[in-house]
């Protein structure tokens, strides 16, 4: 199986300072597609000082509101790590590939990606909040 094209390469993507290591962490022990993909948003990746941070981007744990701009689907989940994540409890893990493209946005972005299967995904973020 190839790996995903990455994600779009404008769209700004933040992560907090006090996650990176765990999510590079984590990138280097998933031995999936998902792993390299994840890794790759770290390189890219704006790393910022929670004083530093916007007030809201996905990030673990985040509550994220987004809308499918393929199929036209609102949904409302959680960013988790992948022994969290549960699909019947809206929770993705943050190594799937639309916790990767959400990873780091801010309300009002959005991004876009194809798929291994050769499927084209575009996803924009309404809102952003945190856990609890």
């Amino acid at each position: 199986m190839t790996t995903p094209l990455p994600v779009s390469t404008t769209t700004l993507v933040y992560i907090a300072s006090d996650q990176l290591a765990q999510l590079q962490d984590l990138a280097d022990r998933v031995a999936t597609p998902g792993g390299d993909l994840l890794r790759r948003e770290l390189e890219r990746a704006i790393v910022l000082a929670e004083d530093d941070c916007p007030s809201t981007f996905v990030r673990l744990n985040s509550v994220v509101e987004y809308t499918d701009l393929q199929s036209g689907r609102t949904r409302k989940l959680a960013l988790v790590l992948p022994h969290e994540a549960d699909v019947d409890e809206h929770r993705v893990s943050v190594a799937s590939p639309v916790g990767i493209a959400l990873l780091g946005l801010t309300p009002g972005q959005s991004v876009n990606w194809m798929a291994a299967d050769g499927r084209a995904h575009a996803l924009v973020v309404h809102s952003v909040e945190a856990r609890s």
